[in-house]
């Protein structure tokens, strides 16, 4: 069975092999991260559509997370996930949308999710079949269960800052034009499009750890490490690869730039 180049299939990231081996056991449930028309136009058998998007987190104001928790747990549970079940995602690669749920899932509680290494492109290049039935409504009773060391925030951030010392570690997964533009003072650089080979499919992890090594990340550094990009989801991709990596505290700065950078009262370094 394929291990998703080294990434076994026991942990966040999934080989297109292993899907195939297991698409069709009920504890598996399959969902599509793309655009509603990519999904309609075509998507792994049995596979439902989830739109990542509607529910972004713009602030890490209490009540904008306490929203976010209740809009996506509508979400998840109009796609029918359960607790117990193996949550593969995907798009057309190994791309953000896909990461962001992963993520979502790991934040709400489930735990379950896994990202389709190559997404529907290797899925297709191993000879998968593809479908436009879509799966009859089956809504769920999940109940989320957020963990907040997941979900880093603003405040947590500047704290960290104004403390000094480098006791959190802030990766900015945005590429060069952004981040000269305006970034959190003291992050590390490392776009978000390095973790991947030309065909959509994640680099190796040998590869992945000495790219993070050099920028001074490894997993036997136990400090919390803090994702970040424009909205979260360049820096979900991070986080699943980091899990996937063994890195052992890793969080996602949801809102991002899109807060940090519109914050008066908040550091930014250029």
């Amino acid at each position: 069975m394929d291990d998703a180049v080294g990434y076994g299939n026991d942990g966040p990231i999934v080989s297109a092999a292993w899907l195939a081996d297991h698409l069709n056991q009920s504890e598996v449930r399959v969902l599509d991260a793309r655009p509603g028309a990519a999904y309609a136009a075509g998507h792994l058998p049995g596979a439902w559509w989830f739109d990542p998007y509607p529910t972004k987190l713009r602030s890490s104001a209490p009540d904008a997370v306490a929203a976010f928790v209740a809009e996506s747990a509508a979400g998840l549970r109009r796609a029918g996930v359960r607790p117990g079940e193996r949550v593969v995602v995907y798009e057309d690669v190994a791309g953000t949308s896909a990461a962001r749920v992963v993520w979502l899932l790991d934040y709400l509680g489930h735990g379950g999710g896994a990202l389709l290494d190559g997404g529907l492109a290797a899925w297709v290049a191993a000879g998968g079949a593809t479908t436009r039935a879509v799966p009859e409504p089956d809504p769920s009773a999940f109940v989320p269960v957020p963990a907040p060391a997941l979900l880093a925030s603003a405040d947590e951030i500047a704290g960290a800052i104004a403390a000094g010392g480098d006791r959190l570690r802030v990766l900015d997964t945005r590429g060069q034009p952004e981040r000269m533009a305006g970034t959190i003072p003291g992050s590390i650089p490392l776009d978000w499009v390095e973790h991947l080979n030309p065909d959509g499919t994640l680099r190796p992890p040998t590869t992945l750890r000495a790219r993070y090594a050099t920028a001074g990340l490894t997993p036997e550094d136990e400090r919390p490490i803090v994702a970040f990009c424009g909205s979260g989801y360049r820096a979900a991709h991070a986080y699943v690869v980091l899990k996937a990596l063994g890195f052992p505290t890793v969080a996602n700065y949801a809102p991002s730039w899109a807060e940090w950078g519109r914050r008066s009262d908040l550091p930014v370094a250029r």
